[in-house]
């Protein structure tokens, strides 16, 4: 083997083990932490509980309850690892290691099949671009989240596709593709372009896998709409059509989000080009180009979609992951030269990920990236541990807007999230948040809370609940870091209110 190869193939293993080394010690050091590592996960753990206590998660909203807009795949998954391991952030974790370890195997898998010529260097090269992009998406792959289970679901489906010979094969990547939107709603974005990748290599497949996926999702929405009294596709697709996109974020996508991922783009768009060109691979290129390019549009779009934060890069990560393999290989195929230039750009893929470029949701200046940056510290917990003792001994129910899984921990009832809350205030239905609002109020005026904790910056919400409560003060003195999420958001309840006299 020549020397270039022997050094690529060696950095390559070397720096993948790394940072699959890196991921494992950052998600396994903050599994076991009591509090939200991200400022919605711990509502997703009251959906997770509502499935354990046998209640539905698509109702009327109220000021206990709003559900998220996501399917409920993710939900009940996390409710089976509960009944082992016991309820709370651990179970929804472990899913999500579990989802993102077999995200790296079935990259490795894919990339033995479908890029041989590759060998070891390609696998390594797979696995490793995608555990790179951890700190990209600010350390995403472990969150109490719907995303790595999404991804390892959409990367079981790729692996279907390229794999399928029959029609019962086209049907079964079509029902992955159809967990994979019951865990996340942009599967229905990868739908065209799975399908369109499947018909460019096989239409007979690729009209079977369509159909498939078509009929399978709509029986499915069907059936649960109907469980849900209606309540299912007004969450899962009503509200969510109705946020609209914000196009400001476009160029900021390309300019900003992608930057530590220009290496591999670039090899990946030389693969293209060189591959579509050679003789007798033009199909099997444009195949994997749709399946690639849609995932990366999928990303593009629900970046653009009101909300969207960096997770949703996660798909696109494992597009660009996929063509890694396919680059080197058709580089060994050119000679030494262009062998030398690709390895290059995928090795410098693996190592500037150390460099945390900031994104178009947390611009910052370029910064070396810290896994101690993204782990709670024993003081974060202790004063998560003084604020749960805080609401336990409130004389009747609390209220916490932005984190309703608190006063559970405290023996009370939970509350609402507030971004749910938001998504039915913009949900264009003025009567349906007006009934929620009037609960609000109600609760605020007949003072039921003898506890109100808001977070900062929320006044809006205030509004709705402090009428009747007299200010007692701050729980963190400002400037104070403690108890603050290690990604996303950096909020916390700070602000307390008692019922006065």
């Amino acid at each position: 083997m020549p020397a270039v190869r022997v050094i690529v193939a060696r950095a390559a293993i070397l720096l993948a083990a790394m940072w699959v080394v890196v991921f494992l010690g950052i998600a396994l050091s903050r599994v076991g932490h009591p509090f939200e590592l991200e400022w919605m996960g711990g509502a997703f753990v009251d959906h997770v509980c509502r499935v354990l206590d046998g209640h539905a998660l698509y109702v009327e909203p109220t000021e206990r309850f709003v559900p998220f807009l996501y399917g409920p795949l993710y939900f009940y998954a996390c409710a089976a690892v509960s009944a082992v391991v016991g309820e709370g952030f651990l179970p929804c974790r472990l899913v999500s290691i579990g989802a993102t370890l077999a995200t790296f195997v079935l990259l490795g898998t894919l990339a033995r099949r479908m890029a041989p010529a590759a060998g070891r260097t390609g696998i390594a090269l797979a696995i490793g671009t995608y555990a790179a992009g951890y700190p990209v998406v600010d350390t995403w792959y472990d969150l109490t989240r719907t995303d790595s289970l999404f991804v390892a679901l959409t990367a079981a489906t790729i692996l279907a596709l390229e794999s399928c010979r029959r029609p019962r094969g086209a049907v079964g990547a079509a029902m992955l593709l159809v967990l994979a939107y019951l865990t996340k709603q942009t599967a229905l974005l990868l739908a065209p372009p799975f399908a369109v990748a499947l018909l460019l290599r096989a239409p007979r497949l690729g009209v079977w896998f369509a159909i498939a996926f078509a009929v399978t999702m709509l029986t499915v929405n069907g059936v649960l709409d109907g469980l849900h009294d209606g309540w299912y596709l007004f969450y899962t697709f009503t509200l969510p059509r109705r946020h609209g996109y914000d196009w400001s974020l476009f160029a900021g996508f390309w300019l900003q989000d992608l930057l530590p991922l220009y290496p591999v783009c670039l090899a990946g768009l030389w693969w293209f080009g060189a591959s579509a060109l050679r003789a007798g691979s033009t199909r099997t290129t444009l195949s994997r180009g749709a399946w690639a390019l849609g995932a990366l549009l999928a990303a593009l779009s629900s970046r653009l979609h009101v909300g969207g934060a960096i997770n949703v890069l996660m798909p696109g990560i494992l597009a660009l992951a996929l063509l890694a393999p396919f680059a080197w290989a058709e580089a060994v195929r050119r000679g030494p030269f262009v062998t030398r230039v690709v390895g290059v750009l995928l090795l410098v893929q693996l190592a500037i990920t150390w460099v945390e470029f900031g994104n178009e949701s947390d611009p910052h200046p370029p910064r070396l990236f810290r896994p101690a940056r993204y782990v709670p510290t024993a003081t974060d917990r202790a004063a998560g541990e003084r604020l749960v003792a805080l609401l336990r001994d409130a004389d009747g129910d609390v209220l916490v807007p932005l984190h309703g899984y608190l006063p559970r921990l405290a023996g009370k009832p939970p509350g609402a999230h507030a971004m749910a809350l938001i998504d039915i205030q913009r949900s264009g239905e003025p009567e349906l948040w007006a009934r929620l609002e009037k609960q609000f109020f109600d609760s605020a005026r007949d003072r039921r809370a003898d506890l109100v904790v808001l977070d900062e910056g929320i006044e809006h919400f205030g509004r709705l609940v402090v009428p009747g409560y007299r200010v007692e003060g701050l729980l963190f003195e400002p400037g104070e870091r403690t108890f603050l999420p290690v990604v996303g958001l950096p909020t916390r309840p700070n602000v307390r209110f008692r019922r006065a006299p």
